[in-house]
């Protein structure tokens, strides 16, 4: 019994602590800092990598008037999509996700999308090899998210013109599915008309890039096509042909959804 009045302090303290670290495992994506490290691999892959393992710039590679008609591989449009939570330190005063955490979650999605795709392209573009830079970002907000509630991240290559790359990110419900022949060949616009889609959806974000190598600006195509992404030229008047046989996407479709998803853009970016 002498004994018990010291072991209720050390309790509480064993139990503060516990409550601390499940705290801190709870919200690890928000704490200080937890997103420039989540930033690191694509930091390394973006920005580095290309410039410490250059690839050899190949004739042809970077065409001074990238195609404008060009079958493509389906990884171009393929979406790269990450599970998230809203944690409490994602919340704003309404106790819904705040508004500013869609951004920051989107920024590791859309960089691990980059740095998977256009990691080889921008290593070809050398020296100085390019950099994908931010240079708009617009949030079409849908739906609140709850707290603890589970969303899916889902993005991908958008559009592209002369000078700008367009990615875009959706917030899904936990196994809402985006059907290709609506979303790739129709764009947000086709989700957000669709209501089955659209109940789905709690926000669209379409982000704009320009590729810079030291101050010249790099065609995003010619980025794609020094990806692997873009077949141009003579290869892509055979690529209807072979579309079957090699899995091409064939240069039809491609300025079929390149067409929509510059359209969406104009709608939401002025």
């Amino acid at each position: 019994m002498d004994n018990l009045p010291a072991s209720i302090p050390n309790t509480a303290a064993l139990l503060g602590s516990a409550l601390a670290v499940c705290f801190l495992v709870a919200n690890a994506k928000s704490l200080p800092l937890a997103h420039s490290f989540r930033l690191l691999p694509s930091f390394y892959g973006l920005l580095l990598q290309p410039r410490l393992f250059p690839v050899a710039k190949k004739t042809g590679v970077l065409p001074s008037e990238p195609s404008t008609a060009a079958a493509a591989r389906p990884a171009l449009f393929k979406h790269h999509v990450t599970s998230s939570r809203a944690v409490l330190l994602d919340l704003d005063i309404n106790m819904h996700k705040s508004n500013s955490t869609f951004f920051a979650d989107a920024d590791i999605n859309r960089a691990e999308l980059l740095t998977r795709l256009l990691g080889p392209g921008l290593a070809a573009t050398g020296p100085p090899a390019a950099i994908p830079l931010l240079a708009a970002v617009q949030c079409n907000f849908k739906r609140e998210i709850s707290p603890f509630q589970a969303y899916h991240l889902s993005s991908r290559i958008l559009a592209w013109d002369d000078k700008s790359l367009f990615t875009v990110t959706y917030f899904l419900k936990p196994g809402a599915k985006l059907p290709a022949d609506v979303e790739v060949a129709g764009g947000p616009g086709a989700v957000l008309g669709d209501p089955s889609l659209k109940r789905s959806v709690y926000a669209v974000m379409v982000t704009r890039y320009v590729c810079k190598a030291g101050r010249v600006t790099v065609e995003p195509a010619a980025v794609l096509e020094a990806a692997g992404l873009l077949v141009a030229g003579a290869t892509a008047q055979g690529a209807e042909k072979e579309k079957h046989e090699a899995g091409l996407v064939a240069a039809g479709d491609v300025e079929i959804a390149v067409k929509h998803g510059i359209q969406y853009v104009g709608d939401c970016m002025v």
